[in-house]
């Protein structure tokens, strides 16, 4: 026993001997009841490597990298159960390419990428059973290009396209069951020229809006 914490002792004196050549120091934040909140390192009073965080329960919330005191690196989101409910890649303080986020069940919720922080490229969503809720593209954070949108049963029941975050173009409307119920045209959001319905005997006849 007597050896082994002297094992320890000098692993934590060498950490601390690494830590000061290197111009870093070990922090520590706590909560107002002294709870642990986070610990990491800093240099020059700057937040710098990976930094763990903690629920005032003192479960891990998440496990942050930073450069220069901003986040830098690949950055995982926890509940108060331990579940991995994100997990983001972050240069020099915004959030850049692929990023995955979760049910608490570990289903996964949505995917995508970022670029420069915002939502870029092809972004695809999950209803909690695991079956597609939607599925799009964005350009600079927008809805941008054709969607399509899937009730819990994995059915299209929307699709259409955006331009500029808004509903531009064709859009059809389906049942729960799929079955095509109307479509139409819209302009900058709004709906726009002559909208139709489909008869349950599969007549296509113009509606009102």
């Amino acid at each position: 026993m007597k050896m082994l914490l002297k094992n320890i002792a000098g692993v934590l004196f060498m950490l601390v001997i690494c830590f000061s050549a290197s111009g870093q120091e070990l922090r520590k934040l706590y909560y107002p009841d002294g709870t642990l909140k986070a610990e990491g390192a800093e240099k020059d009073s700057t937040k710098t490597g990976c930094w763990h965080f903690y629920y005032p329960s003192g479960a891990l919330s998440s496990t942050e990298c930073y450069k220069d005191g901003v986040l830098h690196g690949d950055v995982k989101y926890y509940d108060t159960l331990g579940n991995v409910i994100a997990i983001e890649n972050w240069q020099e303080g915004l959030q850049q390419d692929s990023a995955f986020y979760y049910y608490p069940d570990g289903t996964l919720s949505k995917k995508g990428v970022y670029a420069d922080g915002l939502y870029q490229g092809k972004w695809v969503f999950f209803h909690e059973n695991g079956n597609l809720k939607r599925t799009g593209f964005y350009r600079d954070g927008l809805p941008e290009g054709k969607w399509k949108f899937y009730n819990k049963q994995g059915i299209l029941i929307q699709e259409g396209y955006f331009k500029d975050g808004l509903e531009d173009g064709e859009w059809k409307f389906y049942s729960d069951e799929g079955r095509l119920q109307y479509f139409g045209n819209y302009k900058k959001g709004e709906k726009t020229g002559e909208w139709f319905r489909i008869t349950k005997k599969n007549k296509v006849k113009p509606m009102k809006y």
